[in-house]
């Protein structure tokens, strides 16, 4: 389901074009036909989203039904925990995709104040963020504002960063049997970024707030 909104993604602005790429089938910026293929895409996401929750409750409701044990340790999929979840994910995918900040400083907090195990909210934090960055890499690349030879150069080293301090935090984690490590090695990340982020990118960030507060034509 997520890669199918990844596809869908690519699809439509490769359907809309841009003023890099002109649209594959001739659609116009601001059209008619421009308006109705974003409203088709809203409309698919919001119908994955409901499909993806419904699936989800199934399963947890059989899993409730033979294991109840496990009731009082997952998220529960319904009322207000269920629009919290929905509500902050969407948050986190928009800043994610938007002004660049890691999408996992905003997922992985919200997963441990839900309860879930530290390296479950880490995984689970960086399988959100793959396809809302892929989604915005992709479209970044479309548009011609992104220099794909600096982030290959920039991706290798944190593929390699990623699979060896997943390695070094298994190993710790199985001598000393605990997840506290990551735990504060998350809080000491976010505390980092925290005042990194502001420091070195205030500039572009206040140039970032300006453009999306004028108010000018879309079109």
């Amino acid at each position: 389901m997520n890669f199918s909104l990844l596809l869908a993604t690519v699809l439509l602005n490769v359907v809309r074009g841009s003023k890099a790429i002109p649209s594959l089938i001739g659609v116009k910026q601001c059209s008619p036909e421009d308006w109705f293929s974003m409203v088709i895409f809203v409309l698919y996401c919001a119908a994955c989203t409901a499909y993806s929750v419904r699936q989800a409750q199934k399963v947890q409701a059989i899993k409730h039904k033979y294991e109840p044990a496990h009731k009082q340790k997952e998220i529960q999929l319904n009322g207000f925990p269920l629009f919290e979840l929905i509500s902050i994910s969407f948050m986190g995918g928009v800043v994610s995709g938007a002004l660049g900040q890691g999408g996992g400083s905003i997922f992985n907090p919200m997963l441990l104040s839900f309860g879930v195990p530290p390296s479950v909210s880490s995984a689970t934090g960086m399988y959100m963020i793959i396809f809302s960055t892929g989604a915005s890499t992709f479209t970044y690349i479309l548009n011609d504002m992104l220099q794909v030879s600096y982030g290959v150069w920039t991706g290798g080293f944190c593929i390699l960063g990623s699979i060896g301090g997943m390695y070094l935090s298994d190993l710790l984690m199985a001598r000393i049997k605990r997840q506290s490590p990551q735990v504060f090695l998350l809080c000491f990340l976010l505390t980092i970024s925290a005042i990194a982020v502001p420091y070195f990118g205030v500039d572009i960030q206040q140039t970032k707030i300006r453009d999306m507060l004028k108010f000018n034509n879309i079109c």
